[in-house]
C-alpha cells in the first residue's frame, strides 16, 4: 500500500543529491563526447536530472509514480534544456526509448529492489544493454543485503531535512518475503505513512554480477559510496558501475 501523496512535497529535500554524487557524474560527463546522453530509471521528481541537463547534457527520466512525474514535469517547464520526463514502467523502456543511445543509465536510491521479482530484475539488465550506446555505463545504487541478509528486521538509515524526516524499515513476512514500509514525520511532529508492506527483492552483489554478465556486461566495479571508497561487503549500501 502506498501513500505517496503524503510524501511528494518533501521529496526533493529528503532525496537531494550529494556533492559526491554530483562529482561522480561530472566525471562521467568528461568520459564521453558532448552532449552526454543520460537515462535515469525511476527518476523521482527529476531534481538530479535537471542538474545534469544544466551542464549541457541530453537527459531522459522515466518514473511510474504519477505524483512524482507531475513534479518532474513542472520543473522541466521552467527550464530551456535538453530534458524530458516520461511516466513509464521500466518494462516498457525498450518499446519507447532509443536503442544504442544512452551513454549512462542509472537507477539509484535502491529503486531496483522494488521491481518485485528476480526475473524482472534480470530483464532490466538486458533491457539496459539494448538501450546503451557502445562504451556506455550502468550505475546502480542499492541497499547491501549481503551485509544483513539473515536479519528479519532492518531499520534503514534515517533521512531528514529542516522540515521533515523519514523512517524506513524492512521486515521478513510469513513466506520469507521482504516487505518495505516508510513513515514521514513532519516538522510539527505529525507522522504519516508513505508506504506499507511493499514487496521487494533482496538483491545481492553477487547476483548483480551474475545478471550483468548474462546480459553482456564485461565488468562490475563496486564502491561503498559515490566517492568510490572501497567496498568491503560490510557497508549498508553500495554503488556499482557496470560496463
Amino acid at each position: 500500500m502506498k501513500f505517496i501523496q503524503n510524501f511528494t512535497e518533501y521529496y526533493d529535500e529528503l532525496f537531494n543529491f550529494s556533492e559526491a554524487q554530483k562529482n561522480l557524474y561530472l566525471e562521467f560527463c568528461r568520459s564521453f563526447d558532448a552532449p552526454v546522453h543520460f537515462l535515469r530509471v525511476s527518476c523521482g521528481s527529476g531534481l538530479f536530472e535537471t542538474f545534469l541537463a544544466k551542464q549541457g547534457n541530453d537527459v531522459t527520466g522515466i518514473e511510474s509514480c504519477e505524483e512524482l512525474m507531475h513534479a518532474a514535469n513542472l520543473r522541466r517547464r521552467t527550464q530551456l534544456m535538453s530534458i524530458r520526463f516520461f511516466r513509464m514502467d521500466n518494462e516498457d523502456m525498450t518499446r519507447f526509448l532509443g536503442k544504442n543511445f544512452y551513454n549512462v543509465i542509472s537507477i539509484l536510491d535502491s529503486r531496483l529492489l522494488f521491481f518485485g521479482s528476480k526475473e524482472k530484475i534480470q530483464r532490466f539488465f538486458s533491457d539496459c544493454r539494448k538501450l546503451m550506446a557502445p562504451g556506455g555505463l550502468l550505475v546502480i545504487q542499492c541497499i547491501n543485503f549481503e551485509y544483513r541478509r539473515h536479519e528479519h528486521f532492518i531499520q534503514l538509515p534515517e533521512k531528514r531535512s529542516l522540515r521533515a524526516k523519514i523512517f524506513s524499515e524492512i521486515i521478513t513476512g510469513k513466506n520469507s518475503e521482504k516487505l518495505f514500509s516508510m513513515n514521514l514525520e513532519t516538522g510539527n511532529g505529525k507522522i504519516v505513512p508513505v508506504a506499507k508492506d511493499i514487496p521487494l527483492y533482496p538483491l545481492l552483489p553477487a547476483e548483480i554480477e551474475q545478471f550483468a554478465e548474462a546480459a553482456g556486461f564485461t565488468s562490475a566495479d563496486f564502491f561503498a559510496d559515490y566517492d568510490k571508497s572501497e567496498f568491503t561487503g560490510n557497508e549498508e549500501e553500495f554503488v556499482v558501475i557496470l560496463k
